[in-house]
């Protein structure tokens, strides 16, 4: 068994790493500019703040388990109901892993070249290799892995640092580009489109503080778990839930929001640099220095992922859930199978978007909508299992509330906004439902399909 050797600081990195996203901040902001700040507030205190105490509440009780959110759901609710949350998370997760690879080369080719100039071949190229690379650095160094998490967290957060700084520096001389005032941080709902706004931006907040269960698989790696990873996991939640709020109010410094809805999701992160860039006067290498350091996070992100998603998924699951080989551990204790099919999986999507041409791809994109709504289930199911899990009197070694009616506000205020996530982020309530049929059936309906297949891998008895 590997020694325990992830300190406080290498798990929040860890999280950190998982969690905050700069095109967060940019593609919330383009949609209802600095208002967002308030929203990403509501949605820490509501929402990111009581899921992480509940993590935090679980991974104390379970400190030698490997599964993670599975464990914890397990725990609260039973195996039968922790194997549809985790097939839901391994469906949302599977497609987000391409993803990650494909923004790799992007950035990339902004430190090469100072933009985005990279032919769809070379990027499935560099793609396939950047996968290569992760599963390589999973399989040798899974069990060190916060020996890179660590450095290149620090990284990412002093980059964060110095987009917040020149921000705040910009509204105190005066040239930022958006003005702030009290104004400026409240929501306004003055008709029906400008409240279809807010809730869909909400819901998709709500996305954005996603991924710190991934903490959850490191436990059993985590020196003094029982105070290391509480401290972790809260840390973290208050690291990233700040950064956000501030990330908001730099960016308006930088642009407008009419000059962000121009940039692609992608090209949103190095963006936001380049228009602080150029309002500073920097050179083109400020760009490129940007685009280094963002290969570097992108590619620890995607590492940290595969993994923790390996172990969520294949770790714990009872027997002949899955096929044997895919749950079976190396000497090491390391899921090398999994990660392996993980990873071919990730690249016969990149292939067949790349090169299966106009249908295909579309095809595939239809397919990514339709798991959306899937990366919901878990969180909702994690609220359900906490109130669950208190209710039966368990007691962990950190408990987030000592009452019962406390635990019953932090679970369902999880699920309840996981629900309301769940709608909002797939129904536009300022349109007629007749004209949104097709976005329903794709998004809801994807869900109910995805959920039916795990259903048949479910009742298949794999041979062990």
């Amino acid at each position: 068994m590997n020694k325990k050797k992830i300190n406080l600081i290498g798990l929040i990195m860890i999280i950190f790493i998982g969690v905050f996203g700069f095109g967060n901040i940019a593609n919330n902001y383009k949609v209802i500019g600095t208002q967002s700040s308030t929203i990403f507030i509501v949605g820490a205190i509501l929402y990111f703040l009581p899921m992480a105490l509940i993590m935090a509440e679980f991974g104390s009780y379970a400190k030698d388990r490997t599964g993670g959110i599975y464990a914890w759901i397990e725990i609260g609710m039973g195996k039968n109901f922790a194997y549809f949350a985790i097939w839901s998370y391994f469906i949302s997760n599977i497609f987000y892993l391409p993803t990650l690879a494909t923004r790799v080369p992007t950035y990339l080719s902004f430190f090469l070249y100072g933009d985005s100039s990279i032919s769809n071949y070379w990027m499935a190229f560099l793609a396939a290799i950047t996968l290569l690379v992760a599963l390589f650095i999973g399989i040798v160094y899974e069990s060190k892995l916060e020996k890179l998490s660590t450095p290149v967290g620090y990284i990412s957060l002093a980059v964060a640092a110095i987009f917040l700084i020149g921000g705040a520096y910009l509204f105190f001389i005066g040239r930022a580009e958006t003005a702030i005032t009290l104004d400026s941080f409240v929501v306004k709902i003055n008709d029906q489109n400008q409240f279809a706004s807010v809730l869909s931006t909400f819901a998709w907040v709500l996305f954005a503080y996603g991924g710190c269960e991934i903490c959850g698989t490191y436990v059993d790696k985590i020196e003094h778990p029982e105070r290391n990873f509480v401290k972790s996991v809260l840390g973290a939640a208050i690291i990233i839930g700040l950064l956000y709020v501030f990330g908001i109010l730099s960016i308006a410094a930088y642009g407008t929001p009419d000059e962000f809805s121009k940039v692609s999701l992608v090209n949103a992160v190095i963006s936001g640099y380049k228009f602080m860039g150029d309002k500073f006067g920097f050179g083109l290498w400020f760009v490129r220095m940007i685009g280094f350091t963002y290969t570097l996070i992108t590619l620890v992100a995607l590492v940290l992922w595969s993994v923790a998603l390996s172990r969520a998924v294949f770790s714990e699951v009872p027997p002949k859930t899955f096929p044997n080989w895919l749950t079976k551990k190396n000497e090491k204790g390391i899921l090398k199978n999994a990660l392996i099919f993980q990873t071919v999986l990730s690249f016969l999507f990149i292939v067949i978007t790349t090169f299966g041409g106009k249908s295909a791809g579309d095809l595939y994109y239809k397919i990514y909508d339709m798991s959306t709504m899937a990366f919901l289930l878990p969180y909702l199911s994690l609220g359900i299992a906490y109130i669950n899990f208190r209710k039966s009197g368990k007691i962990a070694t950190f408990q987030a509330t000592k009452s019962m009616f406390g635990a019953y506000v932090l679970g369902s205020l999880v699920a309840t906004l996981a629900i309301v996530s769940l709608i909002f982020a797939g129904i536009n309530i300022s349109q007629p439902l007749s004209s949104q049929i097709d976005t329903i059936i794709l998004y809801y309906g994807g869900l109910l399909l995805f959920l039916f297949i795990g259903f048949i891998i479910k009742i298949i008895d794999f041979k062990e």
